[in-house]
């Protein structure tokens, strides 16, 4: 941790200008030398008769409810400064609880906690350079610590200062984090062969987050490279293509029936190149025979297996595992000191200044393009447009689409306007046929997502299907109270639709029609864009502690607004 920046930070609550003046200023905080003449016990006030040494006149200094050791500061014809709200008071001019200070002609600092004198001594501009910050930044600092005038904080240089130096800092001790461990091997292949075979071609994006990854395998260093795409961009491709590179390899996904699509996709594209199985919680076969695999595809009951050293190890929807399961796969599938290669994925686009940031501890490869146009339209709509809303579900059911509805509480509440969706299913069921429903709750929910898939036409749910089966037929989605999800999560959902390029449509249906960040999100369709969106609206939180939570991480850094003052600070790391 940068010691001085760290001390230069904690900057001051507030600053007491001691300066001396020749006449006090009114009701605002002043200093003055007094001469005590008297003081006086009232019933709920403490009043001492002074005289300034400064102004010249008569000044009454007035304590509320005021303490022994306040009243023992006090002895007749004792010279004082005195720093305190300066007011015209019915007995004349009036010092509202004055601090006795032991230097005037300086702007002091208050600390919000005491502040020891080692740590003020930190501060210096010399040292503040020397730490990496540039000189203007240093001295600024300084200046709030040591100051010759009163600092301002809402002023260009001092904001500016302040946003930098936490910025540079939290970058400092992101970078301390990352450490470079041997990997179990190098790997150079061409990912050519397997790229040719494929029946469908590949976008730039994919073709380059391949690359990334080709270049990572050949590396002595274990890679950490995080690979971000939007909903539906192909993140799968490129993983089969690290397995057909590294030849032994280890996918971990959140879910079973995630699992389950990976395993199908492997066997498909990988057939004739690689051994293939699939390790779940529920397999029948618990045969260690399956674990000889060249392709090892399973939920984190590989975690439960005992693996053997794998040289690559991918972990698909990184965020839906804690940082412990996902440190435990590599040391599972490590050895002597060695790590595999890491690569995570995510369907969560993260805002550029995120990716700035992420980048100080791992690796980062984006896929922005899809292999398709999406062509879902998103409107957000009211109890005005339910007529219209089932006119155009029917309208699809008969063209054999599906349709998914997601509630924002399983059961109702009173806290809810919106109806729950037990209260909801019984109107579906009634007016419509091949309605099937499931929830978080439901330990019979990857069945029914399979049913279905292959025989439904209306789908109720909570957002577990967020992240989940893909449902190639489902064109609408209407999602119950849109205004009580988070921009991210409303993409997830609208990603379900339109998965095969087929026109599709999304409603948000909400009781707030005018509702600006539903409106804002259906204006675009880029995930990257909502990210951006998410970040103004809702922040970020402790990225140290690898947890993405909700709230600001930084005190004076805006992760929404300073993308510029990060890449200035990014170049001094």
């Amino acid at each position: 941790m940068s010691d001085a920046i760290s001390a230069a930070l904690l900057i001051p609550r507030a600053w007491r200008d001691l300066r001396l003046k020749q006449s006090p200023t009114i009701d605002a905080p002043c200093a003055t030398k007094a001469r005590v003449i008297r003081c006086r016990q009232l019933p709920k006030t403490f009043n001492v008769h002074l005289f300034s040494l400064t102004w010249g006149v008569d000044v009454n200094a007035v304590y509320f409810h005021a303490k022994g050791w306040q009243k023992a500061q006090f002895s007749t014809d004792r010279e004082l400064a005195l720093f305190g709200l300066t007011r015209r008071g019915i007995s004349g001019l009036e010092m509202i609880h004055p601090v006795i200070v032991s230097q005037t002609g300086v702007i002091s600092p208050v600390y919000k906690r005491k502040m020891p004198l080692e740590t003020r001594s930190l501060i210096s501009v010399d040292r503040l350079e020397r730490e990496g910050l540039p000189r203007d930044v240093a001295e600024t600092l300084y200046s709030l610590h040591f100051p010759q005038d009163m600092p301002d904080l809402n002023s260009r240089p001092i904001s500016y200062a302040l946003k930098f130096a936490e910025i540079f800092n939290f970058l400092r001790q992101l970078s301390a984090k990352k450490r470079d461990l041997p990997s179990l091997a190098r790997i150079e292949a061409d990912p050519a062969p397997f790229i040719r075979s494929l029946p469908f071609s590949l976008t730039a994006d994919q073709l380059g987050a391949i690359e990334d990854c080709r270049n990572d395998l050949a590396q002595p260093v274990q890679a950490r490279r995080l690979i971000v795409g939007d909903v539906g961009c192909g993140k799968t491709a490129v993983m089969l293509a690290v397995a057909f590179m590294a030849k032994k390899a280890v996918i971990m996904a959140p879910t079973t029936l995630l699992a389950a699509q990976i395993y199908e996709e492997a066997k498909r594209l990988l057939k004739d190149t690689l051994s293939i199985a699939l390790i779940t919680a529920g397999a029948e076969d618990k045969n260690e025979s399956s674990i000889a695999a060249d392709l090892l595809i399973g939920t984190h009951a590989l975690l439960y297996r005992d693996l053997p050293q794998t040289p690559c190890v991918m972990i698909d929807e990184q965020h839906r595992f804690g940082t412990n399961q996902r440190k435990l796969l590599g040391d599972l599938t490590g050895g002597r000191g060695k790590k595999p290669h890491l690569f995570q994925f995510s369907a969560t686009p993260i805002p550029r200044t995120l990716a700035m940031i992420e980048s100080a501890l791992l690796n980062i490869s984006t896929i922005k393009t899809v292999p398709f146009i999406k062509r879902t339209a998103t409107r957000v709509i009211d109890k005005t447009s339910f007529k219209e809303l089932i006119k155009t579900i029917r309208d699809e059911i008969a063209s054999g689409n599906q349709v998914l509805i997601v509630y924002p509480l399983i059961e109702a509440s009173e806290a809810s306007e919106y109806q729950s969706l037990e209260e909801a299913q019984g109107f579906w069921l009634k007016n419509f046929e091949n309605v099937y429903v499931t929830h978080g709750k439901d330990r019979e929910k990857e069945q029914v997502l399979l049913a279905f898939r292959d025989n439904g036409s209306i789908l109720l749910a909570t957002t577990v299907i967020e992240v989940g089966i893909n449902l190639p037929r489902l064109t609408i989605v209407v999602v119950v109270g849109a205004e009580r999800l988070g921009l991210a999560t409303l993409h997830q959902l609208r990603g379900r639709v339109g998965r095969m390029g087929q026109n599709s449509q999304c409603f948000f249906y909400t009781n707030h029609i005018q509702n600006e960040r539903l409106r804002a999100l259906a204006e675009t369709t880029d995930g990257f864009e909502v990210a951006e969106l998410d970040l103004k609206n809702r922040m970020c939180g402790d990225l140290l502690s690898g947890e993405m939570q909700s709230g600001a991480a930084f005190n004076h850094f805006d992760l929404a607004e300073d993308e510029e003052i990060l890449a200035a600070a990014k170049e001094r790391i």
